[in-house]
């Protein structure tokens, strides 16, 4: 026990300490000293305002502004299709309802529901500028109300519970006036009638009248009205008889039959002079025009006026005319544009996909490759010009647009119908800020493209909810931006995604590169006896080899790279003029120093004769030559990144093996690194621990290997003794098993491999490049701004490489040299490397933002050391998919901006996280986390758009940076 002295001095030093703690420091300190220093502090404070800003941390409800934007492309299910008064209304498969108006612009929404009952589309019928009706499977008809971009469903109709119904062509919309429509159809022998002002449901013909005045042994075939009188109802059964209402006063039956004694079963009113003319469709295919005259008490009498050949139709066996137009022509009163679905193919014996147009005796055939949704046919008043009009043909998966003006009827530029997914796509990427002259570049180059492929440049009749879109400012550069598209068959489509409408600009095809089918096409595809193709969804693939990996866009230059799955990487540059270049021989690359590639097994082969390309986009030359570059990377490589750096020529690829930076200038390999090497040593697993995950394996192989009880007398070829044979001799027989038990089947060795080194592990090598990035900031000192090239690993860690001038004397336009490495302790694939600052500006501020699959981490440029992270994973259970350091503007102030990081997980979330402190963020419901599709397509942009596939075919172009995107469609539902 200490003595009571001991604790009487450990009470007063106690107090002490307590005193001096609690004690101001101003009080401990002179007064001169404290005045002093507060005069020192204020100036300090004063200095660092001017040089530095760092933003509030509680900021991001001052910046973030969220907008579910617009959608791109065009669905690839299509069920359903109307269009009236400069609207396009489509159903799909899924439920989807969509409207589309001016430049574009889109309003969608669901009537499908969710779950096991999903509701199915049928057809869609806009009977008023703000009103549609959805007619489903149920049966059930849905109102929908939309103004302002506002879809509001009305209360539905039920007919019953008997799910598997199906609407039939017994529907017709009526003309009450000029702004007034009704629809008219027929369920269980009723004929109902829902009108636009009152949406209420009136019955027309009751069942007790149905089956009292109309034949018994017939079914309904069609509906119709007189367009000189409305209220006159024409019921057409198959057998060609009609029985003429005045509403629902029953007034007559008679028989309409062409000259070949076959029933008539549909009737399709003309716009001519003579309001009562009708083209009347048999049963054959054949089809007749008619003229109707009107008597006293409503009684109907038709004649049938002229006979058209039935060489129009055919070859046997022919299908039903579901889909028949009638357009006006202005430059001969006395004949119109007749369209409809069917003619002679192209040696098919199926004329299902066929679209039919006739001029008086001029006849024009157009094949698609696409299942017909429905025909339109518009007259030219919506351009307020003496012009015909044009015609919308609906398919699954487009439409596509024929302009009547041209002599040669030129199908029009697809604009906003056309499907991503046009052919399957396989990679994609995103520009922004897009320099001015390069913008006005690739507008050329896309006019040139259409004109190329004799496309009409004519307006679409879209004026739909004109005076509420607001389209952005061309002159912006929030503008010029594109989305660009890499598919399987080879192509890359670049589309303009900065307006209201996303479009497709051009279409670069790599397949014409390479030797085979594709090279053969022409390029035009126009002429095609006796039929024309049309439309842009092609349902094959040339070569799995032509299949695009990764894509890139440089905003400085324009140039377009990609590489496929044949290995190699091609670049693209914008020429004003048409040239012939000759072939090419691909300049052999590598990331680890492998030996060149001696195997025979690539399936794409260079092109062996010249090739003619029209002005817009062409295959880059090397320097002072004309010769294409073209590079080759090894076949065991796989390029997952590409990177360019249009200052020095610098493009970096990243591949399973480590990165190679190359000068696209002279075709050099400059710097290559496979990070083997270094990452070994600093490997947190063990060469024991890797073995005994490799035993392992081993052991589960051979439980569930079942040995046979008597030699295979196949597995011993070469062999006297009994043993097995060694992996370079060759198995001659597989079927020969025991079917008792399953055998592991043996590795065939090709013929043209050379040498055989299997990479089981290729996906999770130590060497695996998982991104690339350039940007510019001081990293050797604080004095210069560098040009960097940063590469993120798979298995964690990042390395920066400083791209200087090359050296006096070496033909080389860049050297590359390694200035720095960041760490990580946690094997964390990096997503994405950033930086906070804009391009060529750096300030003390400056952030670099690593983004991981588990965290976020954010340094200090100079020097580099680490500030914040925030651990996602650990703390929140969530891994991130993909992320970006976004600009964002103020609300109030537009002059104002700050960076914040914008992230998507694997939840689905949306997620901003401030850079100053990354534990503030807030987040919402973004994507289903069940959409793989949506979750792997996320494409962030530094200005705040956020975008991702739906079912491979639109692009939802989401934004958390209102005020920046310049453009809106109003509410959306």
């Amino acid at each position: 026990m200490p003595s009571t002295n001991t604790t009487v001095l450990f009470q007063h030093r106690r107090a002490l300490k307590n005193t001096y703690i609690n004690t101001p420091v101003a009080l401990l300190l002179p007064p001169w000293f404290t005045q002093n220093w507060a005069i020192m502090s204020s100036i300090l404070r004063y200095i660092r305002s001017k040089f530095t800003h760092e933003p509030e941390q509680h900021a991001i409800e001052q910046f973030a502004v969220f907008d579910e934007g617009n959608r791109g492309g065009f669905p690839c299910d299509i069920v359903a299709f109307d269009y009236y008064a400069g609207c396009v209304a489509i159903g799909t498969s899924s439920g989807n309802v969509t409207f589309y108006g001016y430049n574009g612009a889109s309003w969608t929404t669901n009537v499908g529901g969710s779950g096991t009952e999903r509701i199915k589309i049928e057809h869609i019928y806009l009977i008023s500028t703000n009103f549609a009706l959805v007619l489903c499977r149920g049966p059930v008809i849905i109102p929908l109300h939309i103004k302002d971009g506002v879809i509001t469903p009305k209360d539905e109709f039920r007919f019953g519970e008997n799910t598997k119904h199906k609407w039939n062509q017994n529907t017709h919309v009526q003309k009450l006036s000029e702004d007034a429509y009704a629809l008219i159809f027929a369920i269980n022998n009723t004929v109902y009638r829902i009108k636009s002002k009152t949406l209420k449901l009136e019955v027309l013909i009751n069942n007790h009248d149905f089956e009292k005045w109309v034949p018994n042994d017939t079914e309904l075939s069609s509906i119709t009205t007189l367009p000189e009188k409305s209220n006159v109802i024409m019921l057409i059964f198959e057998n060609g008889t009609v029985c003429v209402f005045n509403e629902s006063q029953y007034v007559m039956q008679t028989t309409l039959k062409n000259f070949e004694d076959e029933a008539i079963q549909k009737l399709h009113w003309s716009s001519e002079n003579k309001k009562n003319i009708a083209y009347g469709i048999s049963c054959n295919n054949l089809y007749t025009k008619w003229e109707f005259t009107v008597g006293k008490d409503c009684h109907v009498n038709g004649t049938e006026v002229n006979v058209f050949s039935q060489y129009h139709s055919g070859p046997y066996p022919c299908h039903q005319i579901k889909h028949f137009g009638v357009c006006s022509d202005v430059s001969k009163n006395n004949d119109n544009f007749l369209v409809y679905q069917g003619g002679k193919s192209s040696g098919k014996y199926d004329d299902r996909d066929l679209v039919t147009v006739v001029r008086g005796d001029d006849i024009e055939k157009f094949e698609l490759s696409s299942e017909i949704v429905g025909i339109v046919a518009v007259d030219g008043s919506y351009e307020k010009s003496k012009k015909n009009g044009v015609i919308l043909i609906c398919t699954s998966c487009e439409i596509i647009g024929i302009d009547l003006d041209s002599e040669s009827l030129s199908m029009m530029q697809p604009k906003y119908f056309l499907s991503i997914n046009n052919s399957t796509p396989t990679t994609h990427a995103k520009s922004i800020e897009i320099e001015e002259n390069v913008w006005n570049r690739l507008e050329a180059a896309s006019k040139s493209y259409w004109e190329a492929h004799n496309m009409s440049t004519r307006k679409w009749p879209l004026y739909f909810q004109q005076k509420i879109v607001n389209e952005a400012n061309h002159q912006r550069a929030a503008y010029r931006q594109v989305y660009l598209s890499g598919h399987s068959n080879g192509n890359i489509c670049i589309w303009a995604s900065g307006g209201v409408g996303m479009f497709l600009l051009l279409v670069i095809k790599t397949s014409f590169e390479f030797d085979g089918p594709s090279f053969n096409d022409d390029p035009e595809g126009l002429r095609q006896k006796p039929a024309k193709r049309i439309g842009f969804y092609d349902p094959f693939d040339d070569d799995e080899e032509m299949c695009l990996t990764k894509i890139n866009f440089d905003p400085k230059s324009g140039f377009v790279i990609a590489s496929n799955r044949g290995g190699f990487i091609l670049m693209y540059e914008l020429c004003d003029n048409a040239r012939k270049l000759s072939n090419w021989e691909a300049i052999p690359i590598s990331c680890n120093n492998s030996p060149p590639d001696s195997s025979k097994r690539r399936l794409l082969k260079a092109r062996k004769s010249e090739l003619e390309y029209k002005a817009g986009y062409q295959i880059r030359l090397k320097n002072d030559s004309e010769l294409p570059l073209v590079f080759s990377m090894h076949s065991s490589h796989r390029v997952t990144d590409i990177a360019y750096l249009h200052k020095y020529h610098c493009l970096a690829v990243g591949s399973n093996f480590g990165v190679v930076m190359l000068d696209v200038n002279h075709g050099y390999i400059v710097y290559s690194n496979s990070f083997n090497e270094e990452l070994q040593e600093t490997s947190a697993v063990t060469q024991t621990q890797f073995q005994r995950f490799k035993s392992l394996k081993k052991s589960l192989r051979k439980t569930f290997r079942r040995k046979k009880k008597t030699p295979d007398t196949t597995l011993m070829s070469n062999s006297d003794n009994g043993t097995l044979p060694h992996h370079n001799q060759q198995i001659t027989k597989v079927d020969d098993f025991d079917e008792e038990g399953y055998m592991e089947r043996g590795i065939e060795v090709g013929e043209g491999l050379g040498t055989l080194t299997l990479d089981c592990y290729a996906e999770n090598s130590k060497g695996t490049v998982s991104c690339l990035r350039t940007m510019r900031f001081p990293i050797v000192d604080d004095k210069n701004v560098d040009d960097i090239v940063a590469v993120g690993l798979q298995e964690g860690g990042v390395y920066f490489f400083a791209i200087n001038e090359h050296d006096a004397g070496l033909r080389m336009t860049f050297k590359a040299e390694f200035v720095k490495k960041i760490g990580m302790a946690q094997k964390q694939p990096v997503i994405n490397v950033d930086i906070t600052n804009e391009e060529g500006y750096f300030s003390a501020s400056t952030k670099i933002v690593i983004i991981t699959e588990e965290q976020l981490r954010v340094y200090n440029c100079q020097p580099i050391t680490k500030r914040e992270s925030y651990k996602i994973t650990a703390l929140e259970g969530i891994k991130i998919k993909s992320g970006i350091v976004a600009r964002i503007l103020n609300k109030k102030n537009s002059n104002n901006f700050e960076s914040f990081v914008v992230l998507v997980g694997n939840d689905g979330s949306l997620r901003i996280h401030s850079v100053q402190k990354t534990s503030l963020f807030e987040t919402r419901k973004f994507i289903d986390p069940i959409d793989v599709i949506g979750l792997n397509s996320t494409c962030l942009s530094r200005d705040g758009d956020v975008a991702y596939l739906i079912k491979s075919s639109e692009l939802q172009r989401t934004t958390v940076n209102l005020n920046f995107r310049g453009w809106s469609s109003a509410h959306k539902s």
